[in-house]
């Protein structure tokens, strides 16, 4: 696996998403932006929306979901917590209500699934932390449905089929649910995080989990089963935060690197797609 830049300068990088047209999207949490690049690296446009921004995903009419954590992490300006819409340029609100919005993914029921960490969490008072949450909210009428409560600094998400899976970054632990009826069901502990705290994570062709681990500069490769298969260094200092997979057929992975402000391309990846 070859790691390369593709592009720096764009603040707290988070939430990397691969589009249609080969582009691909991130957001920029100190510049409260959503910033679509090239596949050179070179900015497109950018959509200021103030605060937060912490998650992204792409609707089905190309609308970008933003996870806005109201500006509680490496922001320079707040705004509502909630999730917000860009639609041709505009941005608006599809939810409120929520305390700080991180992560965000379409499930099977067409419904996109929202991980709330709700606040800062001090690593040293876990016992005052409140419990994290995950919410479902219909993109047609933003009614948002609280399906967990519980695991502290809940983050990143991601579905496969009807299995979801959580990342609990204080725990290290990586979680699995069943989602039966628009409903989580049947928790099991796939894999904990050692030396590094886990992020964001996407899932390859063969169901495979590439974990972003924040304090630990690397990527975890952990198979379906919960064994660790590899692990990918990145540059020191990177402070990965998520990762997304390329277009399909092309080996690639693309990871956020918010301690470098920047975009990684992780190359050479044909066999994990």
């Amino acid at each position: 696996m070859n790691v390369t830049l593709l592009a720096d300068g764009l603040g707290f990088t988070e939430g990397p998403i691969c589009l249609p047209d080969n582009r691909m999207a991130v957001v920029s949490m100190s510049r409260g932006s959503v910033i679509v690049l090239e596949r050179d690296g070179s900015d497109v446009a950018e959509h200021r929306v103030g605060g937060g921004p912490n998650g992204l995903a792409l609707g089905p009419d190309g609308e970008f979901y933003v996870a806005q954590n109201g500006g509680i992490w490496a922001a320079h300006a707040a705004a509502e917590p909630g999730i917000q819409v860009i639609r041709d340029g505009e941005v608006s609100y599809l939810a409120r209500g929520m305390g700080a919005p991180n992560d965000l993914a379409f499930g099977p029921d067409g419904r996109l699934w929202v991980t709330d960490s709700r606040e800062q969490v001090d690593f040293s008072r876990l016992e005052r932390a409140l419990p994290g949450r995950v919410w479902a909210v219909d993109i047609d009428s933003g009614e948002a449905e609280l399906q967990l409560e519980g695991p502290v600094f809940v983050n990143g998400i991601a579905f496969d089929g009807d299995r979801l899976y959580l990342t609990e970054t204080v725990s290290g632990q990586v979680s699995k649910y069943d989602v039966t009826q628009g409903h989580t069901i049947d928790r099991a502990n796939v894999y904990t995080v050692t030396d590094g705290h886990p992020d964001g994570l996407a899932i390859d062709g063969a169901g495979r989990l590439w974990v972003a681990t924040t304090s630990g500069d690397r990527i975890d490769i952990v198979g379906p089963g919960g064994a660790l298969e590899a692990s990918h260094r990145l540059p020191a200092g990177s402070m990965p935060t998520n990762i997304c997979c390329g277009p399909t057929g092309s080996g690639e992975f693309y990871v956020t690197a918010a301690g470098a402000g920047a975009v990684l391309r992780l190359g050479g990846c044909a066999d994990h797609q």
